[in-house]
């Protein structure tokens, strides 16, 4: 729901902890949530024929983001992101069968 928090381990080359806070939220459309730094991932669904579209994007317009454009981290999460989208479209057709 709009404004509820959830915490998530991580890893990017130490494991860390994040506290999110959901800023965007409408059932079986979208989701979308934000950490400290800023940063906004979402996901949107999209009915399609014959299934949903899911869409993911990552904002990086914050304090932080802009400091990163400049690392490879744009790209490493682009590629984790592909990844993301290939396990949830693998998982769905696994439960299809």
């Amino acid at each position: 729901s709009l404004g509820a928090t959830f915490t998530m381990d991580m890893s990017m080359k130490a494991s860390y902890r994040t506290t999110n806070v959901v800023s965007s939220f409408e059932e079986n459309r979208t989701i979308a949530w934000h950490h400290k730094a800023g940063f906004i991932w979402r996901y949107d669904l999209e009915p399609v024929e014959g299934g949903t579209k899911v869409t993911e994007s990552f904002d990086y317009r914050s304090w932080l983001g802009i400091a990163l454009s400049f690392t490879k981290l744009p790209e490493q999460n682009r590629v984790a992101m592909t990844k993301t989208l290939d396990n949830l479209a693998h998982h769905l057709e696994a439960s299809d069968s």
